[in-house]
């Protein structure tokens, strides 16, 4: 199968790497996976291309997950729900979009024995990550979900979004809100430990909270470090991604794959490639 990840830019994602350590744990040897940098220009000469057969299938990142939707012929039901696509399979010549990530996420709640049942929610951003965190969220019983966002605007539109789902505890962060259960991070703020706006990640927490941050390269991103060893737990997003890729996969050869007894391996040849 000829797979591959489109985005603009690519040089640096790492799905390449996960994705060949993938298709060698599960024994695929039939597969490839390169990455593309397309621009916004170029989408419909690329789709035109895959529609013919020039990929079997495709992950496909920033800034392209909600743009990408108008050249697909079917979506399944995430898709409609999230508003955008990160992995697209053909069939002949028909093009459908899905959405790995909320599975990803579930997922390392799921490995972390984190219960969200009844939790109050922080989720840090309202771009199209926020949007997939306050999905799971919801589906899993949070007690209350608040947004922190710099644009009041995105934060409205993500609030919203929430309640047209269901929630009927979604809240905008005031400043003066009480401590969190369970506090994410989906902005790239602090990918690179760079050091403006770290005054963001100012929020309560305590010695009970859980802290995640959607950053994969490293388990010392600054939202993390800023509360190292005053919180209960911190995650990082690198079992996220795995598990997103693996549901990829699973999209893209129709089989399901169980890798509970391979995923220490994993993510240890993962954070080789990280490091």
């Amino acid at each position: 199968m000829n797979l591959g990840l489109i985005g603009s830019p690519v040089e640096k994602s790492i799905s390449p790497e996960l994705q060949r350590i993938l298709f060698k744990e599960l024994e695929l040897d039939n597969c490839t996976y390169e990455k593309h940098h397309v621009a916004s220009d170029d989408l419909p000469s690329f789709f035109d291309r895959f529609k013919k057969g020039k990929f079997d299938g495709i992950n496909i990142t920033i800034p392209h997950k909600k743009t990408g939707l108008k050249f697909l012929d079917e979506i399944d039901d995430n898709v409609k729900i999230l508003g955008n696509t990160n992995c697209i399979k053909r069939v002949g010549d028909i093009l459908t979009g899905y959405n790995t990530d909320l599975y990803g996420f579930k997922m390392l709640l799921e490995k972390n024995n984190i219960n969200v049942h009844s939790s109050r929610c922080l989720v840090l951003g309202a771009g199209g990550s926020a949007r997939t965190i306050v999905k799971a969220l919801i589906d899993q019983g949070a007690e209350s979900i608040t947004i922190k966002n710099k644009s009041i605007d995105n934060a409205l539109e993500i609030q919203l979004y929430a309640q047209k789902l269901g929630a009927k505890n979604i809240e905008l962060y005031t400043g003066s809100d009480n401590k969190f259960d369970i506090a994410i991070n989906t902005t790239p703020l602090g990918m690179y430990q760079e050091k403006d706006n770290i005054s963001f990640f100012d929020i309560p927490v305590d010695k009970d909270s859980i802290l995640i941050d959607l950053i994969y390269i490293s388990n010392h991103t600054l939202f993390l470090n800023q509360y190292k060893d005053r919180v209960k737990q911190s995650i990082n997003g690198l079992e996220m991604l795995i598990f997103q890729a693996i549901k990829s996969i699973e999209i893209w050869t129709e089989t399901t794959y169980n890798v509970d007894q391979k995923l220490d391996s994993i993510k240890k040849q993962l954070e080789k490639v990280i490091c």
